[in-house]
This record gives C-alpha cells, sequence and structure tokens, in this order.
C-alpha cells in the first residue's frame, strides 16, 4: 500500500493510543477490517507489540512498518483521527505514568486495602508525606 510516509508515530503517547485503538479495531469494529483481505496475518502481527513502557524508537519505527503494510487510506484516516482525539483527552484529563510492576502491584494493593483508585491512594500518600515534612 502506497502512501506519503510523512505521518509517523514518534513517542509513547502515540505509541499507547495507537496500540490500543488498533487491538479494540479488530473485536470491536469489524467494519475497520471490511476491505481487508489480511485481518488474520495483522492481528498476529501485532500481538508482537508488547504494551510495557518504555519503548524506543526502534518500536517506533516497528509499529510504523505494521501500518504501513496492513492499512490502507481510508483505515489509517480513522487511525490519525482515534489518535488526534485520544491526544487531546489525554492533555486535558490525566497524565501517563510509568511505574515499576513491584511499585504497582504495591500501590494497588494498598489502593484496594483502602477501597480507593490508584489517584486516590496517591493523592493520600502525597498529603500524609507532605504533613510529615511540616
Amino acid at each position: 500500500m502506497q502512501r506519503s510516509n510523512r505521518w509517523r508515530i514518534r513517542d509513547e503517547e502515540e505509541y499507547t493510543i495507537a496500540l490500543a485503538y488498533l487491538r479494540r479495531s479488530f473485536d470491536k469494529s469489524p467494519s475497520f477490517w471490511r476491505e481487508s483481505v489480511n485481518k488474520d496475518k495483522a492481528r498476529e502481527a501485532l500481538q508482537h507489540f508488547d504494551e510495557t513502557l518504555p519503548v524506543d524508537a526502534s518500536v517506533f519505527e516497528r509499529l510504523n512498518e505494521w501500518i504501513r503494510e496492513n492499512l490502507s487510506e481510508e483505515q489509517l484516516g480513522k487511525l490519525r483521527v482515534a489518535m488526534r482525539v485520544g491526544k487531546s483527552r489525554n492533555r486535558h484529563k490525566r497524565t501517563q505514568v510509568t511505574l515499576d510492576k513491584e511499585v504497582h502491584e504495591r500501590l494497588s494493593a494498598q489502593a484496594k486495602a483502602l477501597g480507593l483508585n490508584l489517584s486516590q491512594t496517591v493523592n493520600l500518600l502525597l498529603d500524609r508525606f507532605q504533613h510529615k515534612e511540616q
């Protein structure tokens, strides 16, 4: 599929949004793959991408290559829209943080014990820490 190489995934935010959108497209958006003859091959190739962050430029390039090989111009347009919307939502609502698995497990256990979500737990811990300093 021939297209301009100007559009590319360049950072972790774009990578995360694109990967989530593409994975959802296989099960929740059958119309996305309606005209594709290689849907099963594309799904299999996409499974090799890891959601664990951080990732480096070589992983971005592998996903860009997957996109060039498997998406039509129409599909690429839909992906671009989804990424624009996702980035806009991220800017207005939250910040993404990468935690070590052990830290995530400990925070999750603490949150569960307190009956809170992770954000609320982090805020509570920060408040307690700030009060100790004063």
